[in-house]
């Protein structure tokens, strides 16, 4: 099990220095600064690793919110439906990552801030945020994994795809177009009036650790805003799964 404290994997250098953010939001966060990469191919094969662990990790905190935001909030239906769904992907996410391609997650107990679930206001809020993260992540997973395995490379695509629709169905959510790219966002700000506006993007998987944390999210140990612990393991018995989602697995 690593910690992710000492993850730095990274997909590449930045277009820009990122020295500083701006925004507002639960989820406005800072990032440091983005490592480098070796063109080892030892080291691509243990950064391709590091970052399945990244995403594991990550994933378990996705289910965890999107599975409790059904617990503690009054939805409509149309909004129980896309997050349930939201839920299973995450939770499906996560067991392709850890059982067909050997990702370990760092923890399965994470820190939740109490602000996610005060409204579903906050609750979309802290999606479209989060899931930009995670689309982020995946971009960069995606670089460092087709240095080895133009297979697992085209799954994290196919992961992009996925929380950049989850990202959409969240702005939707809040009355804000839900249509409003062209190309995923990788390390700018982020140009969207929203939350997160003005937030930068990361090039390391690291980066998507830190954001979170930085929201006042914790990895095994207690987040800097006030919340609680949630466990995965019993947290992802109640996450649902509707017969809609017709594509649990990557091909």
């Amino acid at each position: 099990m690593f910690d992710p404290e000492t993850i730095d994997t990274s997909a590449g250098p930045s277009r820009r220095q990122l020295l500083a953010m701006g925004g507002t939001g639960v989820l406005a966060a800072t990032l440091g600064t983005a490592g480098s990469a070796s063109a080892d191919s030892g080291a691509v094969k243990h950064d391709g690793q590091r970052v399945l662990n990244v995403a594991a990790t990550v994933e378990v905190l996705t289910t965890v919110v999107t599975t409790t935001a059904l617990q503690k909030l009054s939805l409509p239906q149309a909004a129980v439906d896309t997050v349930g769904a939201a839920s299973r992907e995450e939770l499906d996410h996560y067991r392709v990552l850890t059982q067909r391609f050997g990702a370990r997650a760092a923890t399965h107990k994470v820190w939740v801030p109490d602000a996610v679930f005060a409204s579903p206001t906050a609750l979309f809020s802290a999606l479209v945020v989060g899931e930009q993260i995670c689309v982020n992540l995946y971009l960069v997973a995606t670089t460092v994994w087709a240095k080895s395995s133009p297979f697992l490379a085209r799954v994290g695509a196919e992961l992009v795809g996925n929380e950049a629709v989850h990202r959409a169905l969240a702005r939707q959510a809040l009355g804000l177009e839900p249509n409003d790219r062209a190309f995923m966002k990788y390390d700018e700000r982020e140009p969207a009036a929203g939350p997160g506006q003005g937030m930068p993007g990361f090039t390391t998987a690291h980066g998507a650790i830190k954001q979170f944390k930085a929201a006042g999210f914790g990895f095994g140990a207690q987040g800097a805003a006030p919340g609680s612990f949630y466990d995965f393991a019993t947290v992802k018995k109640s996450t649902p799964d509707p017969s809609f989602v017709n594509t649990q697995k990557p091909h």
